[in-house]
């Protein structure tokens, strides 16, 4: 298949209808998916529909991310709720084979949607929303230049208790003071 965008380490290319068994197996594991703000787990039908809105571009861009030494599947990334009049989106980046957390892996995922969002899309701002007791992607997500702009208080409810939703934000400019950095 296809490598649409490429790193050191893995590829980006869009999802296919023969990777949904392997993203179902990926996404279940509900410590995970607890920390993404999921709280159902993943049917095969919500991942055929989820698949059919990734096939149109209209308002999203969804990549499968490919570690390129196993060619196996590690987790997704993609631009959600695209506003091209107003050059902004929603970004997501998860990384769904813990086995790759915490090497570096998100940050070259983030490099590459950040050069193909700011310099190929013409986008100004990039949004995320992160579950507020999941301090690792808030860590990353600070350290890559997102910087919070709000709360939705008591936003997310999971395990008996609540969390703020915290939401952030990544202007181009401050990206591109950050772009020797994250590359």
């Amino acid at each position: 298949m296809p490598k649409y965008l490429e790193g050191k380490r893995i590829f980006l290319r869009t999802l296919q209808k023969s990777d949904l068994p392997e993203l179902i197996e990926l996404m279940d594991d509900r410590d995970t998916l607890v920390l993404t703000g999921s709280v159902f787990p993943n049917t095969e039908k919500e991942m055929e529909d989820f698949y059919e809105r990734c096939q149109r571009t209209d308002s999203r861009v969804w990549f499968v991310i490919v570690d390129k030494e196993e060619n196996r599947i590690i987790g997704e990334t993609g631009f959600l709720r695209i506003f091209m009049h107003w050059r902004a989106t929603d970004f997501t980046l998860e990384i769904w084979d813990k086995r790759y957390w915490g090497k570096g892996y998100g940050k070259e995922v983030a490099a590459l949607m950040f050069d193909y969002g700011f310099d190929y899309l013409n986008f100004h701002r990039m949004a995320i929303g992160v579950v507020e007791k999941n301090d690792r992607a808030i860590k990353f997500w600070k350290s890559i230049g997102f910087k919070e702009e709000g709360r939705q208080i008591d936003g997310f409810f999971s395990e008996g208790e609540y969390s703020d939703f915290v939401m952030m934000y990544l202007l181009e400019k401050e990206y591109r003071e950050k772009k020797e950095a994250l590359n």
